[in-house]
């Protein structure tokens, strides 16, 4: 099989849309950790905000049409625009992370791997992310591994709810829902609080809570720049 590690990566594929306000926070991210001085410090990147993949929970959860045809499309799209590596801004999407994978002839970077590893060992973490995620295991293997102990809040649906009010554009409504996880999370001994999907720190914004946040996000933006050699 082709190696398709990049060493000298030229150009930035972001396969986004899941959703739009999330891929663009993922690019406020990428352009804050280069600490660039001036345009030409910035990763070149490309950027496919395809809104209409399907709606990952509904696969999952009531299986809905696959997302996998247009998440490979999208890396497609990327591939042939000619970036070397390809980041999702979308955690529940990396439920699917090796069908993208295998099927992609460009390395893909795998944000909650990225993210696990940032965590102690021996830690306690709370993890705030949709259904999907939480029932798929894509964080409790990973930190299984890193002998990592996982907490999920008590009200799931309180979770999902907020999720989709980010994506309708009612951010502050779910900023109170987040909060009050966060703090759940905290009284149950969480050092630190994954958050486990993109819509999360949208709506948490500039928030104080967010010094409790682990962003997959910002993590996969800062491995972004590593491998870009901005930082």
């Amino acid at each position: 099989m082709k190696n398709k590690i990049s060493d000298d990566p030229k150009l930035l594929g972001i396969l986004g849309g899941m959703g739009p306000a999330a891929t663009i926070d993922f690019m406020e991210k990428l352009i804050k950790v280069t600490g660039a001085k001036k345009d030409q410090d910035q990763i070149p990147a490309v950027v496919y905000n395809n809104t209409q993949i399907p709606d990952r929970n509904e696969a999952f959860l009531r299986g809905g049409e696959s997302p996998v045809s247009e998440l490979l499309k999208s890396a497609r799209v990327l591939e042939e625009a000619g970036c070397d590596i390809i980041a999702i801004p979308c955690n529940t999407a990396h439920i699917w992370f090796d069908e993208i994978d295998k099927n992609t002839s460009v390395e893909v970077l795998n944000a909650p791997l990225i993210t696990s590893e940032k965590l102690a060992r021996g830690s306690k973490t709370g993890i705030i992310c949709t259904t999907p995620v939480k029932l798929s295991g894509l964080y409790r293997d990973l930190l299984h591994k890193r002998n990592v102990e996982l907490i999920y809040p008590e009200n799931q649906d309180d979770v999902m709810e907020a999720i989709y009010m980010v994506k309708s554009g009612k951010v502050h409504e779910a900023e109170k829902i987040f909060l009050n996880q966060i703090d759940s999370l905290r009284e149950e001994g969480s050092e630190k609080i994954i958050a486990g999907c993109s819509e999360v720190p949208v709506a948490l914004g500039k928030s104080d809570a967010m010094k409790f946040v682990l962003d997959p996000m910002e993590s996969l933006a800062m491995e972004c720049a590593i491998r870009f050699k901005k930082i």
